[in-house]
């Protein structure tokens, strides 16, 4: 249904005048004539009775009506929201998030964010990094942290934080070698894992390890497959397996005693999380504004 033609059929019914109507919208009277005939052809009701110059709605058009103005309404709220959207740090915002910055660096991020802008309110959806990523260059989600660099070139990824990967065990696991100093890897691959979900940056990372050390994944005695950082760090504290994740992850319960590093030399190395967002995208305050905090 055209909103002009519904408009015109607006300002007959509350003028009860065709060249009134015309006048008020800056058309001539057989244009708004038109537009009403239109309306009343694709209905397939008559909207007014015509009784000389008197113009009179009927129930149809009452009806109408009706519906017309609570849709006009509705338009008019959602323009003024869009004129606030254009000049103020306000509305709702949702960011894709691989498990561990989830975790370990977006509450701290938005809490600080939160206390310079109040009226902008988050959801958060919590994905392995390739998923995150696929959401964001497909334009369904708006802005991203991730584990790994984005291929695609439709992506700006800019570096937001390092991290340093670490092999964790329980302290109190009575399966791990008893002498002290680096594990070998062909001592590694017997224990028991807890290892994450295909798709995930971290077990990527573990991955590209291994295959430059000449081992693979299948090598792993993998005793528990799991699909988030705080699961599976979890489970590691509960003595299930060793595990593969982030010393940002796990840097309190190393320092309270209950998860234990192991000295791996072959799975030592950094990782990095990224900030993503579609190059073409258009960015209303609050994304921008959201974007630019963070690579503060």
């Amino acid at each position: 249904m055209d909103v002009r033609k519904l408009e015109a059929f607006c300002r007959v019914y509350e003028l009860e005048n065709f060249s009134k109507a015309g006048e008020l919208m800056f058309l001539s009277q057989p244009t708004i004539s038109s537009h009403v005939a239109n309306l009343e052809e694709e209905l397939g009701v008559r909207l007014f009775d015509r009784m000389g110059r008197k113009v009179m709605a009927t129930q149809a058009g009452h009806v109408l009506y009706r519906s017309a103005k609570s849709v006009f309404e509705t338009l008019e709220q959602a323009k003024a929201s869009i004129e606030l959207l254009r000049d103020k740090v306000t509305g709702e915002l949702l960011v894709g998030c691989s498990t561990i910055p989830s975790y370990a660096l977006l509450p701290e991020m938005l809490s600080g964010f939160s206390v310079q802008y109040p009226e902008v309110r988050f959801t958060i959806e919590t994905r392995d990094s390739a998923e995150v990523i696929k959401h964001v260059a497909s334009g369904d989600w708006p802005v991203g942290i991730v584990g790994k660099r984005p291929e695609e070139d439709s992506l700006a990824a800019e570096l937001l934080a390092e991290d340093e990967i670490v092999v964790v065990a329980s302290a109190d696991a009575t399966w791990l070698p008893p002498e002290e100093g680096p594990i070998s890897l062909e001592t590694l691959v017997k224990l028991p894992w807890v290892m994450r979900e295909r798709g995930s940056g971290t077990r990527n990372v573990l991955e590209l390890a291994l295959n430059k050390a000449g081992k693979s994944l299948q090598a792993l005695n993998v005793r528990c497959l799991i699909d988030s950082t705080c699961n599976s760090i979890a489970h590691t504290v509960g003595g299930l397996g060793v595990t593969v994740t982030s010393l940002l992850a796990t840097k309190e319960l190393l320092d309270r005693g209950e998860l234990k590093r192991l000295d791996v030399p072959e799975l030592a190395g950094k990782r990095r999380f990224y900030l993503i967002y579609h190059r073409d995208r258009h960015m209303f305050p609050a994304l921008k504004t959201f974007i630019d905090y963070a690579r503060r």
